[in-house]
């Protein structure tokens, strides 16, 4: 060997080598670091048969024919060109690990260059090559084969560029190939096809932002090879300028994840019999993006898997033969009138249409109980249905789901959309051309209607072949005041299923069988008289038919009872507010400076409504507390009073409906604030006149919770005011029991005009009250004893039981307005009512009152109250 220039390595000693030399080995462990130009006219072998390194550095440049790293069986070759300007420059092939072991990295902008590639060329052999930092290139003007019959790795990161023709992962039978491309910059470029598992098996992993063009690709090229890219991360891409074919005869799978993305003309999968193609977008997290016209299975066994978690639009046409499943949380729009052939598995997570006919027609349909499959508004066909998740209509109704063969329920659900009106409303419907079987729960979605009586119904499910599934109501269908329910039709239509707002007709119970009589040998016979030919009948109109009673919503009796409670709350007559004070005195020979009052009350009210659907029950409870601001008198006699009152309430009530078996809960909770005064003729005698009238603003919180329904929160508030009058007659006494008796008829006017706001439900029902500006008006009698025990006698201890009966008369009904509906309270027209209690005077300071009292109206309304009372004189 003619040595010149050059340094060579061998062991630690280093020697100059000739510049020009028609071939060369590195070998028996030797090292040779090149950085400066070094020209070979042959080929040239690092690690021929033992060992050998090649280290191309600072600028140096190699240049030779062909090259092996790694070129006998049992040998061990690495070669590295880094830094920029260096280079190894080969005009014909390069192999990394022929037959041994050879590895090549190409870094810091190193450049290698040469005819083909080829990196685990030999059965046995392994070859390992990184091109790495930006500016690093392995430029191949051939194909580049990684893994042609042994093992090959090829890793493209940091911005480090591969070229090549064609380009070859897992070429020969028994090979393995494994390239990976990652980082922003790092590109692997092929001028022509690429195939990832041609023969052998290969594997392409593209990653943070790398890049991989060429034109047509093959995975899963030929039979028995395995092909398998994953292409994830925000700006990673893999551009096909041709086809894409995933499975071609061997077994293909392409992952699309996390934001990157892959580009094609079209994709095929599965092309031949024995081919397997997989799709998958998304690994379990984020999906990729799939820039295609078409994916189209072929004549093997093709599937396309939508696996992520997020919410993507999917627009490329799936066509031909496939299996579709979608198996994680997120929502995956299809954009195209699909055609595929295979099974739709929609495991988890929804398959919504993004257009009509998107769920292909041809396919039978799955939806497990963790998956939806979502129409979006949009009328489809499909093959056939087994429901164990969610279908939904979504969209505006209208939207028809045309199922060709069968539909089978697993206690699925099916959500429609439906304007709640009459028999001819807008609404989703499902069609099942063939059988049905199993168990669907139903729920209705309100779109708008108002509610309206129906004849037949609004037909959700019309089914033409055998009806044995089941089609249940789930939750609430509530519209305007009404109710809606789900039922079979009748008769001929006993086939499909309606929503239907009427009353279901009460079946009536058969009389038992009554035993005959004996048999009644009959007269002989007689002649009967000719028959008489009966004039024409006149023309009549066709009789109207009776209205159709609705199933009325049990919120309607809340709110009623929510407007009359808070009506009626603060009202008081003067003896409820301030107990029998004209026989009060206070400290005769003081002046008198103010007094303070509390009372109490409780009660219990029952309605219904007008047609005798909705029932209530509310519990009541006040406190009011006020006291003289001001007393005086013209003649010494007489007496008058101002004063200032406050107060709190609060009622619960109940209302269930006796015909949908639903329920609701309302509440009404507030405050008052008002102003009495009060005058009496004669404030030291029993008999004499009185006139008293009060004047308040009310306040109040209201709540409404339907059974399955959105709790509803609204507010109500107004004036009520009152005149009453009465005439004190004393009509006996009993010295001996020192009791004077007396009787008082009386009358009051009460204006109540608390007006609950106007409120909007969450389903879009528009509720308003009715009943403010009821005048009230309150006629009766009063009869009571004064008396004491003798032992009481100059003690100012004085009490005195009453009766007092009142007839009780409200102008209008409370009730409520929904969607132009109006369910009133009934029953508290006329109202007869019952008091008896006690009012008492312990000192000439303190005066305690109560009583009972029950009020009867007609309907079932009635309502229990108790209250007691205590007065303090200043």
């Amino acid at each position: 060997m003619k040595i010149h220039s050059v340094s060579l390595i061998v062991g630690s000693v280093s020697l100059l080598l000739t510049p020009t030399i028609y071939a060369a080995s590195i070998d028996g462990g030797q090292t040779v670091t090149q950085s400066s130009p070094w020209n070979i006219s042959g080929t040239l072998s690092v690690g021929h048969s033992t060992s050998g390194t090649l280290t191309i550095s600072e600028g140096g440049i190699v240049s030779n024919t062909m090259a092996y790293i790694g070129n006998l069986t049992g040998s061990t070759g690495v070669a590295e060109v880094t830094d920029a300007g260096s280079q190894w420059n080969n005009s014909g092939y390069l192999f990394v690990g022929n037959s041994g072991k050879g590895a090549l990295t190409i870094s810091e902008g190193g450049v290698v260059s040469n005819l083909e590639g080829y990196i685990g060329n030999v059965a046995g052999s392994t070859g390992v090559a990184e091109v790495t930092d930006a500016g690093s290139q392995w430029n191949n003007s051939g194909y580049l084969s990684v893994g042609n019959s042994g093992t090959g790795t090829l890793t493209i990161s940091e911005g480090g560029v591969v070229s090549n023709a064609k380009s070859y992962i897992g070429r020969n039978t028994g090979s393995t190939g494994v390239v990976a491309v990652s980082g922003a910059g790092s590109q692997w470029n092929s001028s022509d096809t690429s195939l990832v598992g041609d023969f052998g098996n290969g594997t392409l992993t593209i990653s943070e932002g790398g890049v991989v063009n060429n034109t047509m690709s093959y995975i899963g090229y030929a039979s028995g090879s395995t092909g398998v890219v994953e292409i994830s991360g925000d700006g990673s891409q893999w551009n096909n300028s041709s086809n894409l074919i995933v499975g071609n005869v061997g077994n293909g799978t392409l992952t699309l994840a996390d934001q990157a993305q892959v580009s094609a003309s079209a994709v095929t999968l599965a092309s031949n019999t024995a081919g397997s193609g997989t799709l998958n977008i998304g690994d379990g997290n984020l999906a990729g993006t799939l820039d295609t016209a078409s994916i189209t299975g072929g004549a093997g066994s093709a599937t396309v898997n939508f696996n992520h978690t997020d919410d993507i639009d999917f627009s490329p046409l799936m066509a031909g033969k496939m299996a579709v499943n979608h198996l994680t949380g997120g929502i995956t729009r299809l954009l195209a009138a699909n055609s595929y052939t295979g099974a739709t598995t929609i495991s988890a997570g929804t398959l919504q249409a993004g257009a009509a006919n998107a769920f292909s027609a041809n396919s039978d349909y799955a939806v497990g109980t963790a998956g939806q499959l979502d129409l979006a508004g949009y009328s489809q066909t499909l093959a056939s249905l087994n429901n164990a998740g969610v279908v939904s209509f979504n969209g505006a109704p209208g939207a028809v789901l045309t199922v060709s063969g069968n539909y089978t329920g697993n206690d699925g659900l099916l959500n429609f959309n439906t304007v709640l009106n009459d028999d001819t409303s807008a609404t989703d419907k499902l069609v099942v051309n063939g059988n049905t079987s199993g168990s669907t729960l139903v729920s209705v979605s309100n779109a708008g209607g108002s509610g309206a009586a129906t004849l037949n119904g609004i037909e959700l499910v019309q089914v033409n072949g055998l009806s044995d599934g089941e089609f249940v109501q789930n939750g609430r269908i509530a519209a305007g005041a009404y109710d809606y329910y789900l039922a079979r039709g009748a008769d001929t239509l006993a086939k499909n299923w309606y929503l239907t707002s009427a009353v279901p007709p009460v079946t009536p119970t058969p009389d038992p069988e009554v035993t005959p009589d004996p048999e009644i040998t009959p007269d002989p016979e007689i002649t009967p008289e000719p028959e008489v030919t009966p004039d024409p009948a006149p023309p009549t109109s066709q009789e109207p038919e009776a209205p159709v009673t609705m199933v009325e919503r049990p919120e309607a009796g809340s709110y009623s009872a929510n407007l009359a409670a808070a009506n009626n709350m603060f009202v008081t007559s003067l003896h409820d507010r301030l107990g029998e004070t004209q026989y009060i005195d206070a400290l005769t020979g003081e002046k008198k400076v103010t007094s303070m009052w509390l009372r109490n009350e409780g009660g219990h009210n029952r309605s219904r409504d007008t047609n005798g659907q909705l029932s209530t029950q509310a519990n009541r409870y006040v406190l009011q507390l006020g006291g003289d601001i001001a007393q005086w008198s013209n003649n010494d006699m007489d007496r008058f009073h101002l004063g200032v009152m406050a107060g709190y309430g609060n009622s619960k009530n109940r209302t269930g409906s006796n015909i949908s078996g639903y329920s609701s809960r309302g509440s009404v909770e507030g405050y008052s604030l008002g102003m009495y005064g009060t005058w009496y003729a004669n404030e030291a005698d029993k008999s004499g006149l009185y006139v008293d009238s009060w004047a308040q603003y009310s306040w109040f919180n209201n709540t409404v919770d339907g059974q399955d329904l959105a709790t509803e929160k609204y507010k109500s508030k107004g004036v009520t005011a009152s005149v009453e009058s009465g005439y004190t007659f004393k009509i006996g006494e009993n010295a001996a029991k020192n009791a004077t008796y007396f009787i008082q008829p009386k009358a009051q006017v009460t204006w109540m005009g608390v007006k609950a706001d106007d409120h909007k439900e969450v389903n879009g029902t528009h509720v308003s009250g009715e009943g403010d500006g009821n005048i009230q008006t309150r006629l009766g009698v009063k009869a009571f004893m004064n008396g004491y025990s003798d032992q009481d006698k100059g003690k100012d201890r004085v009490f005195q039981p009453f009766v007092e009966a009142n007839w009780i008369h409200n102008t209008q009904d409370f009730g409520t307005t929904m969607d132009g509906s109006t369910v009133k309270q009934a029953g508290a027209g006329n109202i007869g009512e019952l008091k008896v209690g006690v009012e008492g005077q312990i000192n000439k300071r303190l005066n305690v009152w109560g009583n009972v009292g029950q009020q009867v109206g007609d309907k079932g309304y009635s309502d229990t109250a108790a209250m007691i009372g205590i007065k303090y004189n200043f």
